[in-house]
């Protein structure tokens, strides 16, 4: 029986763990909610409707590379847009074909007119 308590009270510590990280993450985004949408637009995306920016082309007084500038290709919201696009597999065929790699992307901004907008470093 102290074996079973030992083994239950673990899981639910990783649970708890997992948890909370996975909430802290979610709410990194300064925008709230917009995270999850631009993640849905990134799925559901037309591999003729984006835009590619690379940060270091950008000035530092432009609102995106302020948002942007302190993100590297290996944080976790980097890793979420990096997923989300290789599942979309007709638009990382496009990226790449355009010379993109992949694991250089790491941000995506929803456009006003239903596009994304991919942050490169």
């Amino acid at each position: 029986m102290n074996r079973f308590a030992v083994i239950l009270s673990a899981s639910a510590l990783s649970a708890i763990a997992f948890g909370t990280e996975s909430n802290a993450a979610s709410s990194h985004h300064p925008s709230g909610h917009a995270d999850t949408k631009t993640q849905a637009a990134v799925d559901t995306l037309s591999a003729d409707h984006f835009k590619v920016i690379r940060l270091d082309k950008l000035k530092h007084h432009d609102p995106a590379w302020k948002r942007h500038s302190a993100t590297s290709t290996s944080s976790h919201e980097a890793r979420r847009v990096q997923a989300s696009v290789i599942a979309n597999k007709t638009l990382s065929r496009k990226l790449q074909a355009s010379g993109i790699e992949l694991t250089h992307i790491i941000a995506a901004d929803r456009n006003a007119d239903g596009g994304v907008t991919f942050y490169l470093r």
